[in-house]
């Protein structure tokens, strides 16, 4: 040390050019301290323990905050409110009846099961058409165990929805379910199934909105349009039972699974049927308006690939026979030998001045519309922009055998194949 010491003031009396005095003494003190901590510093620099990353500033960072997918306590609590409202629907169709003889001798009564739930205080409760479709007989359990008779007062076959009725003289204090809003209804939202799956009456099942604006084809041989995806468990016997969001408001109405799946299920939207819910209540089977045209959408590699000269809307490519889109004069493009749309097709852009851009966004329109209604359609035909006057028609009871298997609709659509609308299915497939 004292070598060091001595080392250390002659550096220091040459940087001064002076023997150190009294003052420098203090300098070469001062200086000696900052050395030796200096030399502490570079042996823990030079250590094998790594330095310590300097983490970069925390508002980089996105993190979003655990959380369960359900509160317990809050699930438990809309189950035990909601499901006094939720109802078992047995429904039976005598094969006999509607078959010749001697085909019809020795067939036994075909029973089907589906849910339903009350909407109101008077006894009317909405259920899926397919539950009901050829009835003719149909019973009601409640929750309790009560079981009722029930007679069906409206419904729409091509929006797979219905409306029955029991007499509510001898009950009291009967719930039912609110409505809600399925237009704002996204992706990862919480869903609650209620039904009866395989005669299970009472069950419940949780899980997340997987997917909006889905369009399946229907029980008849129109697309169901705005349709709702859950992954909550939906088995046949929870068809027409309510799909629920975390309020407790009905969002849709459980219709299909996809049969190839697993986790795949389809819901009805709720706004489809409070728009038809007053048509409903009148009785009868609700008319749908039709167009009559094939379309697809306009993307922006057809439009390049056509020279058309619209990058948005619908084409059309076929026009059925009859129907009202040719009395309007619509054009068609028609198809080459490898089935691909040709140059030529008229492009709907609008009805009404409601923007169009898919098929679905017409069917959704016209489901407010009903037979011998007048719509508008904002039309590109070549350069020119035109508006076609159209008075809507019915929708064929049998649209495949109309148009020679043309579906109005979109290309190569499936006709309901691949989806599972239950055991309770009448008809035969």
């Amino acid at each position: 040390m004292n070598m060091f010491v001595s080392q250390k003031k002659s550096l220091i009396q040459k940087w001064i050019g002076k023997p150190a005095g009294r003052p420098a003494m203090l300098l070469v003190v001062l200086l000696m301290v900052a050395t030796l901590l200096i030399s502490g510093c570079a042996v823990a620099a030079g250590s094998t323990k790594a330095p310590t990353p300097i983490s970069p500033p925390s508002s980089t960072a996105v993190v979003t905050p655990a959380a369960p997918l359900y509160d317990e306590a809050t699930t438990v609590a809309l189950y035990e409110n909601s499901i006094p409202a939720v109802v078992q629907i047995e429904s039976s169709v005598d094969i006999a009846s509607k078959l010749p003889a001697p085909f019809n001798f020795g067939l036994p009564r075909q029973e089907g099961l589906g849910s339903g739930f009350f909407i109101d205080d008077q006894g009317h409760i909405l259920t899926n058409n397919h539950v009901v479709d050829g009835a003719t007989g149909i019973k009601v359990v409640l929750n309790d165990g009560t079981k009722l008779d029930a007679k069906v007062v409206g419904t729409d076959r091509n929006n797979d929805l219905a409306l029955v009725k029991v007499d509510t003289s001898g009950l009291s204090n009967i719930k039912y379910l609110p409505l809600g809003d399925s237009s704002k209804v996204k992706p990862g939202q919480m869903s609650i199934a209620l039904g009866s799956p395989f005669g299970l009456q009472g069950s419940i099942t949780v899980g997340v909105i997987s997917g909006i604006g889905r369009a399946i084809p229907g029980s008849g041989s129109r697309t169901i349009t705005n349709i709702i995806q859950t992954d909550a468990a939906i088995n046949p016997g929870n068809s027409g039972g309510p799909l629920l969001n975390s309020r407790g408001e009905v969002i849709g109405i459980n219709t299909a699974i996809e049969a190839q799946g697993s986790g795949v299920g389809f819901a009805v939207p709720i706004n489809t049927a409070k728009m038809l819910l007053p048509e409903l209540l009148k009785g009868g089977s609700i008319k749908t308006a039709w167009l009559g045209i094939e379309g697809m959408p306009v993307s922006k590699d057809l439009a390049q690939k056509l020279n058309l000269k619209a990058d948005k809307g619908v084409y059309v490519v076929g026009v059925m026979p009859n129907s009202p889109a040719e009395k309007a004069g619509l054009i068609e493009a028609g198809r080459n030998s490898r089935n691909e749309p040709t140059a030529g097709g008229d492009i709907i852009t609008a009805v009404d001045d409601t923007p169009v851009t898919r098929v679905e966004d017409m069917l959704t329109y016209f489901n407010g519309k009903r037979p011998g209604d007048k719509v508008t359609l904002s039309v590109q035909r070549g350069d020119q922009q035109i508006k076609v006057p159209v008075e809507l028609g019915e929708w064929p009871e049998n649209l495949n055998a109309l148009t020679g298997n043309k579906q109005g609709q979109t290309p190569n659509e499936d006709n309901g194949q691949g989806f599972d609308f239950g055991p309770f299915h009448f008809r035969i497939r």
